[in-house]
This record gives structure tokens, sequence and C-alpha cells, in this order.
């Protein structure tokens, strides 16, 4: 039952996602985050059956550590990260070992700036400019091809997220009242207010 969701601009990259615990039709919990941290400039987002999501960000973000320690602290470009997590859940999909996961890995690095890659639940890897993964995609995929646009700044693209959780919370029967939302610059990685009905009660700008 996850939801996550990412935006790129020009100098920055948007990631978000909901907070809920839950199995099946149940709501079990409140407060566990769904994005982990990549090294200082990336992070992961996941959703999937059950704590695969959990298991396969925590696997990732091990991997990337190991990195740093093998190769004096540098952490490989966002790019690369995107490819061994997609190898990964590819790897898994053909050993039969029934890893439901799709991904969206977001970044900045000197060589590509902002990044976003989705990863779906075959490992196939796609460089894309807005995503979203989970059991809101049908309600706020329409709102991102109407309200994108390459040049769009941080605000905006923040409030474009706000539109695609107030979608989710009007129309989808488990309500995921929480979504966390951190934003990856040039300076590294920031975490955003959180999207809940508190935060969802100020007025979205009327050009969107």
């Amino acid at each position: 039952m996850d939801t996550i969701l990412a935006i790129k601009g020009k100098d920055f990259v948007l990631i978000s996602a909901d907070t809920v615990v839950g199995k099946g039709l149940l709501v079990l919990g409140q407060g566990k985050s769904k994005i982990e941290r990549l090294g200082d400039f990336a992070v992961i987002a996941a959703a999937g059956n059950g704590g695969d999501p959990q298991r396969f960000m925590s696997f990732i973000a091990r991997h990337m550590a190991l990195h740093r320690v093998q190769h004096n602290g540098q952490s490989p470009s966002v790019r690369s990260m995107a490819h061994f997590a997609g190898k990964q859940i590819y790897s898994s999909v053909n050993v039969n070992l029934n890893f439901k996961v799709s991904a969206l890995i977001a970044g900045w690095d000197t060589r590509g700036g902002p990044q976003l890659h989705q990863i779906d639940e075959f490992g196939g890897l796609v460089s894309v400019p807005y995503s979203g993964q989970g059991l809101g995609l049908p309600v706020f995929n329409s709102i991102f091809q109407k309200d994108y646009s390459p040049d769009i700044d941080e605000p905006t693209a923040y409030h474009v997220l706000k539109k695609c959780v107030a979608a989710v919370h009007e129309r989808v029967v488990l309500n995921m009242r929480n979504f966390e939302v951190f934003v990856m610059k040039e300076n590294g990685i920031t975490e955003l207010e959180a999207i809940n009905a508190d935060s969802l009660k100020t007025a979205l700008p009327s050009s969107l």
C-alpha cells in the first residue's frame, strides 16, 4: 500500500513518499520512512509487497556505503546507483525470488546535475522528468502530465506534489495521511515540510 512520487526541475529533484505501514487493507502504523539516503546527494524510495521495499532499500544503501569505503569516500554517480538497483531487481525476478519492488532513485551529481530514475518491478530502468509508483499512480499521473514543464521551479514543483497528495486523499480508499518530502540539489539533501491534512489546507496556486 505504498505511494512514492517525484519531480525534477532544472537544478533540483523533489521526492515524496507516504509514511503508512500497512498490510492488505489494514493500517498497522504511521511514521515509517519509505525514503532512504544512498549518500550525501541521492536517495531511493521503493514501493511493493510487504517488507520487500524496506529490505530492498536497505540492501542498496549498504552496498553504496561499501562502495564509499572501498573508494576513499567517493559515491558512485546517481545513474550508476540506479543501474545497480535495477540489476538487483532484474536478477531477483530471473531466479524467482518473488521480489516485488518498484523504485525511484533521485539525486544530484556533478556529471548529470539533477537526475530522476524510475525502476519497474522487472528491473527496467528509465530516466524521467517525473514519476510515481504504487497505489496513487492512477490519480496523480494526469496531474503530472498537465502541470509539469521542463523549467518548473522548486516552489511550483512542491505544489504539484501537494495536488497529487490531495488527489490521493480524496480518491484513494486507503487514506495515506502523511507524505514526507525531500529535495536534492547541489548543496545536498534537505527535508522539506511534510504534506498532510494540515498542510493541504494551504491554498494551492491558482496557476496550477
